[in-house]
């Protein structure tokens, strides 16, 4: 069946329909208007490649909005009835009034927070220009109406006159109807109360006292035993509430008219807005779900092709989910996978279907990469549709959908089929299947197709364009580990699966027997090739992570190599500076003191001068001993002390280090601490030895228990566990760089927490040989010692 959403609109489409409900359920959740939550539902992928990027860009844009705190279209309601009512002069409600004023505020935000900051967004400007700005309306909407839709007393001078009327008079009956409760007409009554009936000001009168309070009856009650009566002197102030709330009423009206024919007169620009809302809405929840996904924006690639890396399936948790990584439509345009039940097939190829309708839908993917371009079709088989009410059978099905798809076919369409040519004989299932597979290839179909049938297995190895792979086995667990291995048949393993969920021995055995030497051999062969590939892959990952650690390790130390350079450069420099500064005081000083004894030739005047330049002379005698001490350092020392295990000092840093080895090319490799780095000869300072201290036997014996533990100490005590990776991190690297067999850890006890993250992170590096908690001397649990490799 064609999938024109994310899978197959058919009822029939058992799971696979699940999983494209799920993936618009998602979407539509984290949409924030009505029409954006319908649009989501409603969504379909693209088949233009124009169309496709243009989708992806502008989600990747709307990404760029988030990180700069978010647009958010709450209260955006679908009042495009209501504008059409506007539009041909009915009044509307204040509440779809307020609505309206809100739609148009909300557009216009939407407006300046695509163009806002400094970041291109050409493909949401084009949305953009469809979000209308309506300064005038939102003024006097938002002027008029409150949140709850009611129109303000300051709407018009005669709406705030009536509601001061209705005020005053409100106050006025209150106060005379209070004194039939509490004055001489109290014992009068039922109850010192006073109640509404009919919007009119009423008292409980007692039946048997009718008459001795002037006035118009309301209501009675039930038994009969009180009447509710309007005093005459209320009645005639009750009669001037009623004109004033009439007027009221009446100016509401007015100014409600007055609003809707403003919204009505832009009722088609506004409906066009409201529309583009929807628009802008599916597109930031396609950039929330992006977010909440961890994915990845796709690279395009000309053509019908799909690249995954590490892509997990977007409806598994990815904690538990195993990433896939492939390529289809390059090197080959059909995969046909093979392996046990269980095993992951069908999930693999449902990732593949998503991936591609995912992404042709405008949404980004949850993968470390994928490249791709786009399909011009997407074609699924997959899952159990038999139909009883069709009297269709599971191959008949299964066979109705391949036959539309065949009929429906254009090149570069991705065609999807999970057990192809199942459910009936397998000797003509695997002809069948043979004879589809090709057909869909030679129609220029990209195919990712699942399968047990043996004779497929030796088709795809042999047939050009074609490519066997397989969902990997451990023969040790009898579990699946869900690796594709693209490149290998698989073995279904069914007579292990079937020991493993306790089919007796003897059934296992019987059935073994039944099997041909060819055929044990063939599928030993495939088991023995399938473990070789896991551990040659396993070999090229470790050594890929061992090739970017170092380059990583490598980059940082040039780094910091490159620092001292500049801070040596940058102290020699400032010491220049200094000395010029000191230079030029002395100077002005000294002009200064000629230019006084001028003037003032006195004995006084020749004593003072004396004296001042006896004190300029010993600051000039300081700075030039100083100077002349700095210069003498900055000499080069001799190059024959500059010998293996030499201590010397890195000028401009303060560091000191070691000589490792001898100077090559006016440069010396020195360690200091856990760095090694290339000096230049002249920023060096040789150090003297240090003293040698004699150690007693006992000492010795101690350093020598101790050596093994030799090393680097590194404290993630008080750290965050984010913070003390990061530490952990780079002190790895540093002692990788110095040479250091053993680390020592500490990271306290406390609740675990450092100790389970430092364990956790040397178990994933592949620098460490092992790891293992001190003993009672070195720190116990509170210590982790780390040997490298």
């Amino acid at each position: 069946m064609l999938i024109a959403q994310l899978y197959p609109l058919s009822p029939t489409a058992g799971r696979t329909c699940l999983i494209r409900y799920e993936i618009l359920a998602r979407l539509s959740a984290l949409c924030e208007t009505e029409m954006g939550r319908s649009y989501a539902e409603d969504l379909v992928p693209a088949f233009s490649e124009d169309e496709v990027w243009l989708l992806l860009e502008q989600t990747g844009e709307a990404l760029t909005i988030l990180d700069k705190g978010g647009l958010s279209l709450r209260g955006v309601h679908d009042v495009t009835q209501q504008l059409e009512l506007a539009a041909k002069e009915a009044v509307l409600e204040g509440t779809v009034l307020w609505r309206i004023g809100r739609a148009v505020k909300v557009s216009r935000e939407a407006g300046a927070a695509i163009d806002a900051g400094d970041t291109p967004r050409p493909r949401l400007r084009q949305l953009g220009e469809r979000l209308g700005a309506w300064p005038e309306v939102e003024r006097v909407l938002t002027d008029y109406l409150d949140t709850d839709g009611s129109v303000k007393s300051s709407a018009s001078p005669e709406l705030a006159s009536a509601r001061a009327k209705i005020t005053g008079l409100s106050k006025r009956i209150v106060q005379r109807i209070q004194a039939y409760t509490s004055g001489r007409y109290r014992a009068l009554l039922s109850d010192p109360i006073y109640t509404q009936r009919s919007g009119r000001y009423v008292i409980p009168l007692k039946a048997e006292n009718k008459g001795k309070v002037k006035g118009i009856v309301h209501d009675a009650s039930a038994t009969g035993a009180t009447i509710y009566v309007e005093p005459d002197d209320v009645v005639k102030a009750g009669n001037e509430l009623r004109t004033a709330e009439a007027k009221e009423k009446a100016e509401e009206l007015r100014v409600l008219r007055q609003l809707s024919n403003l919204v009505g007169e832009h009722a088609k620009e506004i409906i066009e807005t409201l529309d583009a809302l929807g628009d802008l809405d599916v597109i930031l929840a396609k950039a929330r779900l992006a977010l909440g996904m961890n994915a990845c924006m796709p690279t395009k690639w000309d053509g019908p092709v799909i690249s995954i890396e590490h892509g997990r399936h977007p409806l598994l948790d990815p904690k538990e989910a195993i990433p896939l990584s492939l390529e289809l439509g390059t090197d080959y345009n059909s995969i046909l996978i093979t392996g046990p039940n269980t095993g992951g097939k069908t999930v693999a190829i449902k990732t593949v279907g998503l991936f591609a309708a995912m992404a042709q839908s405008g949404m980004l993917l949850p993968a470390e990469a994928v490249r791709m371009g786009a399909f011009t079709q997407m074609w699924a088989d997959i899952g159990d549709e038999q139909s009883i009410h069709q009297s269709l059978s599971t191959f008949s099905s299964h066979i109705k959908n391949i036959s539309d798809a065949l009929k429906g076919l254009k090149p570069g369409a991705l065609v999807l089929l999970d057990e192809a040519g199942a459910g009936t004989d397998p000797a003509e299932g695997a002809a069948l299947a043979r004879a589809l597979l090709l057909s869909f290839q030679k129609g220029g179909a990209m195919v990712f197709a699942s399968t047990h049938y043996g004779e497929l297995k030796v088709f795809a190895s042999s047939e050009p364009g074609f490519v066997n792979a397989s969902m990997e086995f451990d023969r040790k667990s009898l579990r699946p580990t869900y690796q594709l291995s693209v490149g290998t048949p698989g073995s279904s393993h069914a007579l292990k699966i079937a020991e493993r969920y306790g089919i007796p021995k003897s059934v296992i055995g019987e059935a073994e027997a039944g099997i041909t030497v060819g055929e044990r051999d063939i599928a030993e062969m495939i088991e023995s090739l399938e473990h070789s590939q896991k551990r040659a892959r396993e070999a090229q990952s470790r050594a890929d992570r061992l090739a970017a650690q170092m380059e990583r390790m490598e980059r940082k130390a040039e780094e910091k190599s490159n620092k001292a350079i500049q801070a040596s450069q940058s102290a020699r420099t400032n010491a220049a500076a200094d000395l010029e500064e000191m230079m030029r005081e002395l100077r002005l000083e000294a002009s200064d003191i000629f230019d006084e004894l001028k003037s003032d030739a006195s004995q006084a005047g020749i004593d003072r001068a004396r004296k001042r330049l006896k004190t300029l002379q010993s600051r000039g005698g300081e700075a030039a001993a100083e100077a002349k001490s700095k210069q003498a350092a900055a000499k080069a020392p001799p190059k024959e002390k500059l010998v293996k295990g030499a201590r010397v000092k890195m000028r401009g840093l303060g560091q000191e280090g070691t000589v490792i080895e001898p100077p090559k090319s006016g440069k010396v490799l020195v360690q200091a601490g856990p760095m090694k780095m290339q000096v230049k000869v002249n920023d060096l300072e040789i150090l003297p030895d240090l003293p040698q201290r004699r150690s007693s036997k006992k000492t010795q014996a101690v350093a020598r228990n101790k050596k093994e533990t030799a090393g680097l100490e590194l404290h993630l005590r008080m750290m965050r566990a984010e913070q003390a990776v990061e530490v952990l991190e780079k002190f790895l690297d540093d002692a990788i760089l110095a040479g250091a067999p053993y680390l020592r850890i500490v990271h306290g006890k406390g609740g675990g927490v450092l100790r389970e993250m430092t364990h956790r992170y040397l178990a994933e590096s592949a620098a460490v040989e092992s790891f293992r908690e001190g003993d009672p001397t070195e720190g116990g649990q509170g210590v982790t010692i780390a040997k490298l490799v």
